[in-house]
């Protein structure tokens, strides 16, 4: 009997060590126009895997951040359940160490940030950061969380910039 196993000779490696910027590079992300082709886009940021900040909003018709302002949000998200990370018992281990994640309303925790409180930060840890498994901690499939879920209307969830990706995870960093 032929106790051999067989594979099928494919070795497959990931080498990738993060991105590097070049020596001397001072500055780690570009600001690149918003209008920039999905290709460019492509090709020059997400196959390099070269980080990149937008130089101004979205272009797309559906983008409505402009109007992102304490009152809008209030009103459209404020009662919204967001869950915060509040960073006061958090060890030196960075963000989500140690940390106590906390539940409020969207509007409690924009009041908490216009009062000068800084231990507190909007967190999207409540999603599982797997490509095949988006559940939230009640079950449910999303690529995006609370108060996101309530502005979905503000925003495209592909915009043009991206071409054909599809976008794992929408998030907004708020703190």
């Amino acid at each position: 009997m032929d106790t051999d196993k067989h594979t099928s000779g494919v070795t497959t490696t990931n080498d990738y060590a993060g991105y590097q910027p070049p020596a001397g590079v001072s500055q780690l992300s570009d600001r690149i126009s918003p209008d920039v082709a999905p290709e460019e886009f492509f090709s020059e940021y997400v196959m390099k895997r070269r980080p990149a900040v937008f130089a101004g909003s979205l272009t797309d018709e559906q983008w409505k951040g402009n109007q992102w302002t304490l009152p809008y949000l209030f009103r459209k998200a404020g009662s919204a359940t967001v869950t915060v990370e509040d960073r006061t018992a958090a060890a030196d281990g960075g963000c989500g160490v140690g940390s106590t994640f906390l539940e409020m309303h969207y509007r409690e925790f924009v009041s908490t940030l216009i009062a000068g409180e800084t231990r507190l930060q909007l967190t999207n840890g409540d999603i599982q950061c797997s490509m095949s498994d988006l559940r939230d901690r009640n079950g449910f499939l999303s690529t995006v969380l609370q108060p996101l879920q309530t502005l979905a209307e503000d925003f495209p969830l592909r915009p043009v910039v991206l071409g054909n990706l599809i976008p794992h995870q929408v998030i907004v960093m708020f703190s």
